[in-house]
């Protein structure tokens, strides 16, 4: 894997691109987000340089699709069409189900896996980003019959490599577990 895209330079995003640094990616880390969002990702050395979607489509082998879930669902509509051949793509959408419908729908020929990391702060941004945020958290991912990349088993190793908990569930049984370990203690909160 040689050049890593970031839609979406924000907490998680921009933690991401630490993360992989710091587990000895080498490789170009582009990012797509606001140019506001992009200034501070390279600021705090998540991302390399700023792309389009476009250019991220084209050059990446993996796509890290980290945005709101209304977000990523229509970036994987946007994406369909422009993605190469042989790009692994990934989210970090903290629902599951309709995303990998909807990567189901329209990436059917592409090596799709859905992805939850269970972590977080109270503060957004690339400014709040940290290269251990996802360490010793579980991270979900959600198979869903997508055609395989060899660029799968690299992502997997650098979330192990990250010291994340990867575990792999079904996407609407990680729906389900999350709607009650995580969304239902908000709405009562």
């Amino acid at each position: 894997m040689n050049t890593i895209a970031i839609v979406g330079a924000g907490l998680i995003g921009s933690s991401f691109g630490l993360a992989v640094r710091k587990a000895g990616f080498d490789g170009r880390i582009l990012g797509v987000s606001s140019a506001n969002a992009l200034q501070a990702a390279i600021s705090a050395g998540a991302v390399d340089e700023a792309a389009s979607l476009e250019e991220a489509c084209q050059s990446a082998d993996l796509l890290y699709l980290s945005q709101p879930v209304d977000r990523i669902l229509i970036t994987i509509q946007t994406i369909a069409p422009l993605v190469k051949s042989g790009t692994f793509v990934t989210d970090a959408g903290s629902t599951k189900g309709a995303i990998v419908k909807r990567a189901g729908e329209l990436l059917p020929d592409k090596s799709f896996l859905g992805g939850h990391p269970m972590a977080g702060k109270e503060t957004r941004g690339a400014g709040a980003a940290d290269a251990s945020l996802f360490c010793s958290r579980p991270y979900i991912l959600t198979p869903s019959g997508h055609p395989h990349s060899p660029h799968e088993n690299e992502f997997r190793e650098l979330l192990r490599l990250m010291g994340a908990i990867v575990t792999d569930l079904d996407a609407n049984e990680h729906d389900k577990a999350v709607a009650f370990t995580s969304h239902l203690p908000q709405l009562l909160s």
